[in-house]
């Protein structure tokens, strides 16, 4: 089976936190091999994000967003795809449709497959932040808008990606 391929960690870039109308974004970028990072592809599958979230909600809105979410831009070997992800009723990650631009035009996202959460890369960045959120609003003692700086703050370790990479190639010898 040709798409069952030897696991290789990624780089992973940690990007700037994007404010826009109320709503505060983390970003990452997940770049495959022989992939470089293009800040035009980046602020384009930002402003994509931008059309696609909700209202922003607020921190101690028990019904609404609250937000604070994430995206990640894999700049992957067959398209660029960008998940979209947000925070929800204190404990519920929401996100939208899957966004995702091909090679042939980097810039231009439509709706990728709806049913995709994400890839084993992506997925990796999605399982930090949901620690992150849950130590950081869930384990709180201090109110709301005093934790949410101890997320915001909190990003996924890019050597990360090189230790998996590392702890791979030692698994592949022996």
């Amino acid at each position: 089976m040709k798409h069952f391929h030897p696991f290789q960690a990624r780089d992973i870039l940690t990007l700037p936190i994007a404010e826009h109308d109320g709503w505060r974004i983390k970003r990452y970028a997940i770049l495959a091999k022989n992939r470089k990072f293009d800040e035009k592809i980046a602020s384009a599958a930002l402003d994509a994000a931008k059309k696609r979230l909700p209202k922003a909600g607020k921190l101690d809105d028990p019904d609404n967003n609250h937000g604070v979410g994430f995206q990640i831009i894999h700049f992957a070997e067959v398209a660029v795809v960008s998940p979209l992800f947000y925070w929800m009723w204190g404990s519920v990650l929401a996100n939208t449709k899957q966004m995702r631009a091909q090679w042939e035009t980097p810039t231009i996202f439509e709706d990728g497959i709806s049913e995709v959460v994400g890839c084993v890369w992506e997925l990796e960045i999605i399982t930090f932040e949901i620690q992150s959120w849950m130590n950081a609003m869930l384990c709180r003692t201090e109110p709301p808008q005093q934790e949410i700086k101890q997320y915001l703050n909190s990003f996924f370790p890019t050597d990360r990606s090189k230790q998996l990479r590392n702890e791979h190639a030692d698994s592949l010898q022996e």
